[in-house]
């Protein structure tokens, strides 16, 4: 444990260095401290949520992290519904449910996998598990 924070306050001296040297940029070194010091006792959700990997959609990222937080035990894999597919998406997605497999998927949901919609759709054959922020969490009915 002792190395490894050694290592992380070494990372994080030569960031601060880096980010100090380099010109025209008191603004961003500045807007970054600001961050750091908000977020830095807050919950990872919360510190993602103001990160850059949520910015081009944060209710979608809210909506992915309570459907997270309700999956039922023993989820085998994780179809999302009802957003664009983007690769910020498809990676946002594949990030929230590691290491579970998850997909942003449009067509047919893998056996035994839950489905998480964005949005108001309710799918036939599919029973509802949670409501969600802005949306549902779904099994196949049996």
């Amino acid at each position: 444990m002792r190395t490894r924070r050694l290592v992380a306050i070494l990372g994080f001296t030569l960031l601060v260095l880096f980010l100090a040297i380099r010109p025209n940029r008191p603004a961003e070194l500045a807007r970054r401290l600001r961050l750091l010091a908000h977020d830095s006792g807050r919950d990872l959700a919360l510190r993602r949520l103001d990160g850059s990997s949520a910015a081009f959609d944060r209710r979608f990222f809210f909506f992915l992290e309570s459907a997270r937080r309700r999956l039922p035990p023993g989820a085998t894999g994780v179809a999302v519904r009802g957003r664009a597919p983007a690769q910020a998406a498809r990676d946002l997605v594949a990030y929230q449910f590691a290491p579970l497999p998850a997909i942003l998927e449009s067509g047919e949901v893998p056996a035994g996998w839950i489905l998480a919609i964005y949005g108001s759709e309710r799918p036939q054959g599919w029973r509802e598990i949670a409501r969600v922020s802005d949306g549902a969490i779904f099994e196949r009915a049996p």
